[in-house]
């Protein structure tokens, strides 16, 4: 066998073996392309990465292929990176580790030269990670920021209340769909590739992007405020429904089509010198089969020991229909809640209320179960389309021993205060980077301590009695290290 062909087929058996260890992250990821309308344009990044490759070809090595022992470590640090995150089901950094070890096999496999000529390629493939979707709040603030300076401007007086932008002829919440996170997603994709098939330099395709995103968020602002604008000359006739996906996407294809025009006046010359890569003379052949062998043998071990653990680390069936039904111990002059939260898939999950008004919920988790999860995308605190957070605050001392105090707010005034605390063996934590991780430290050491969440909630009430009240709550649960038993 010929050594490219020897390379490319340590790079395929690894990638098969790599494939068949990481399947549930890989079919998760693409189950959020297809899912969310953010993430679509991930379908189109490995066409895009191959045109890429295939665009490079004439500029690649052809001879001068070795392995590389430090790739190979750096492929082992990326899976074991996956490894944990997948353990507590952190899905952004296994899908990223996912990426990363790609990369690293092809460094391992190829050598440095091959990654170099294939920079931005690789590099690329980062856009097959669904991300971002954290950054909605963030988005949210600054689409509400800028609207209401826009309303403004436009002399029509405007109150802010957290999400909440309180007009004279309505009433208007800056949703999560109105973040404007697929717009800016999709955007800087598009600015990635045009500026690196557009310019030379690295300071030129740099600014081209951070420019592109600058605009991408203001004009989501732009898109917010026409929408009241249109509403109010309309009196609501026009402005929602199909109309507000329909601008939308107008004022996202205008700030592309206007950047990309824009960018054409500055475009760089295709450089005319070949940049092709011509191989030296081998002079040190049998030290490269040394780390021919060193490298596979690191890969090898490497996936054998994370399948070893992957497939054979404690699971905790969870069984749907053995599962309790929640009690919900009302009383009869008491309305049904609108608190709306949730916590699925459970060991343990009761819902109650207490004579002074306050509800409470209790949830407990597995280390590590066949199916759901304490800190997931389906689990809230509160409903999210009902109620939105005006104000939080930390109750506690130490990062070990927290709660969190959410002050929320609906679209007709009402108020309600919710009290939380994620438990994890003898750690009150509120963070959910935090939990995670000491999921993970409690999983790995095979303690088996579980975890569970504990929630408090009242409404119609002063935010400072509530706050008493919570904390009262809170303390007669018992919601000390070591002694939380609701």
């Amino acid at each position: 066998m010929s050594t490219p062909y020897r390379h490319l087929a340590a790079f395929i058996l690894t990638f098969a073996v790599f494939s068949s260890i990481v399947w549930p992250s890989i079919t998760e990821m693409e189950l959020l392309w297809r899912r969310s309308e953010t993430f679509m344009h991930c379908y189109l990044i490995l066409p895009i990465f191959l045109w890429l490759v295939w665009r490079r070809q004439p500029h690649l090595p052809t001879q001068a292929y070795y392995f590389s022992p430090t790739a190979a470590l750096a492929a082992f640090a990326s899976l074991l990176l996956w490894l944990s995150a997948y353990l507590v089901e952190v899905s952004f950094i296994a899908h990223l580790s996912i990426i990363l070890f790609c990369q690293c096999a092809v460094w391992a496999c190829f050598g440095k030269s091959l990654v170099k000529a294939l920079r931005f390629p690789l590099l690329y493939l980062f856009f097959l990670v669904p991300f971002g979707e954290a950054i909605n709040p963030v988005l949210q603030d600054i689409t509400a920021y800028l609207t209401v300076m826009m309303l403004n401007s436009a002399a029509i007086p405007v109150f802010r209340e957290g999400l909440y932008l309180h007009t004279a002829f309505g009433l208007f919440e800056v949703a999560v769909a109105c973040s404007g996170l697929n717009f800016l997603i999709s955007a800087l994709a598009l600015a990635c590739l045009y500026a690196y098939l557009t310019y030379n330099r690295l300071i030129k395709q740099l600014s081209f992007v951070l420019l592109t995103v600058f605009l991408s968020i203001f004009a989501n602002s732009i898109r917010a405020f026409l929408l009241i604008y249109i509403a109010k000359i309309t009196d609501f006739n026009y402005g929602f429904g199909d109309d507000h996906y329909y601008y939308g996407w107008l004022v996202f294809f205008v700030v592309i089509v206007l950047m990309f025009w824009l960018g054409g006046y500055f475009a760089d010359k295709t450089p005319s010198v070949d940049l092709s890569y011509s191989p030296k003379t081998d002079t040190h052949k049998p030290f490269n089969q040394i780390k021919a062998g060193i490298t596979v043998s690191i890969l090898t071990v490497t996936l054998f020991c994370i399948a070893l653990i992957r497939f054979n680390l404690p699971l905790t069936e969870v069984i749907i229909a053995a599962q309790p039904t929640p009690q919900i111990l009302l009383s009869r002059q008491q309305n049904p809640s609108d608190w709306g939260i949730t916590f699925h898939d459970g060991l343990y999950r009761d819902l109650l209320a207490l004579d002074n008004g306050v509800e409470v919920l209790h949830a407990s988790y597995a280390s590590r179960q066949d199916q759901g999860e304490m800190i997931s995308w389906h689990n809230r605190l509160f409903d999210r389309d009902g109620w939105t957070i005006v104000r939080r605050t930390s109750i506690g001392t130490g990062w070990q021993n927290q709660a969190e105090l959410l002050f929320l707010r609906d679209n007709r005034g009402r108020s309600r205060a919710v009290l939380y605390t994620y438990r994890i063996g003898e750690l009150n934590l509120i963070r959910p980077e935090l939990v995670k991780v000491a999921q993970l430290v409690d999983l790995l050491s095979m303690q088996q301590q579980g975890a569970s969440v504990l929630a408090f909630s009242i409404a119609d009430v002063s935010d400072d009695a509530a706050t008493d009240i919570l904390q009262q709550s809170y303390l007669l649960f018992g919601c000390l290290p070591g002694s939380c038993k609701p």
